[in-house]
This record gives structure tokens, C-alpha cells and sequence, in this order.
């Protein structure tokens, strides 16, 4: 095996992992957020419920994203604070999407939960492997800013 496919190959098993996590996430956010906004918090807009479910998610998420896929790559020091800067934003990005698809767009909620959720996975992974758990998460910006013309 070349070092080259090794590589490869070890990028598509954490990806598979990734994915893994990422269904595993959506199961419990999706359960978390119909039991806040279906029987717990029925009083409160449907957006709080699916920030709610969010923030219980993210840890979950964080963890065995952490110990599971990434898991190679945990000498990355700071990647908890690296993680909560990937989840602010994509947080921010899935509340907005989800604001949208339910009260501007007025689809069914649990619809645009699983909508939100098919479509952020691209960004998180990509993010993750590059920026939280990475050793020198900021290599990669200096290599793209290098090779922008000037």
C-alpha cells in the first residue's frame, strides 16, 4: 500500500466515523427537541426547545468526536476551545436555517430539524478535521493565504 492510499484510506474511516457521531447527534437532538417542545417547555417557541436540544447535543458530540474520531489527533491542545468556535457558528447557522424553514417558510418543524441536519454535516466535518482537532489548526490558513495572488 502506498503512503499515499494509507492516507486515503484512513481519511474515508474517519469520515465513517464522523458520520457515525453525526447520525448518532442527530437521533438524540431530535428526540431531546420533541420532548422539550412536545411535553416540557410546550409554553416556550419552538426555536428555545431547538436550542436546548442543540446545546445537550453538542456536548455529546464534542465528546466522542473527541475520544472516537479524532481520536488520533488528541494532542491538539485547545481543541475544546477550537470545538465551541465550530459550534457557535454552525449553531448560529442551523438556528437560522431552522428560523427560517419553520416561521418564514412555515414548514413543519421536525421537517426542517432533519433539513438542517442533512445539510451542516459539510461544514462541521470539514471545520473539525482542519480546524478543531487539528495540531496546527492554522497551518491551512497560512497555505491559502500564501497562495492567493496578489
Amino acid at each position: 500500500m502506498t503512503s499515499g492510499h494509507a492516507k486515503f484510506q484512513k481519511e474515508v474511516y474517519k469520515l465513517a466515523r464522523f458520520v457515525v457521531v453525526g447520525a448518532s447527534t442527530f437521533l438524540l437532538q431530535t428526540a431531546l427537541y420533541f420532548i422539550f417542545s412536545r411535553w416540557l417547555f410546550t409554553y416556550v417557541p419552538h426555536t428555545v426547545s431547538y436550542i436546548l436540544a442543540l446545546v445537550y447535543s453538542l456536548a455529546y458530540n464534542y465528546s466522542l468526536n473527541r475520544l472516537w474520531t479524532f481520536g488520533d489527533q488528541s494532542s491538539a491542545k485547545g481543541s475544546a476551545w477550537r470545538y465551541s468556535v465550530v459550534a457557535i457558528t454552525a449553531s448560529a447557522i442551523c438556528t437560522v436555517l431552522f428560523w427560517v424553514g419553520h416561521y418564514i417558510l412555515h414548514f413543519y418543524d421536525l421537517y426542517v430539524v432533519v433539513m438542517v441536519n442533512l445539510l451542516i454535516p459539510f461544514y462541521t466535518f470539514i471545520a473539525h478535521r482542519l480546524y478543531t482537532f487539528h495540531e496546527q489548526p492554522h497551518r491551512h490558513l497560512q497555505k491559502f493565504v500564501r497562495s492567493t495572488p496578489r
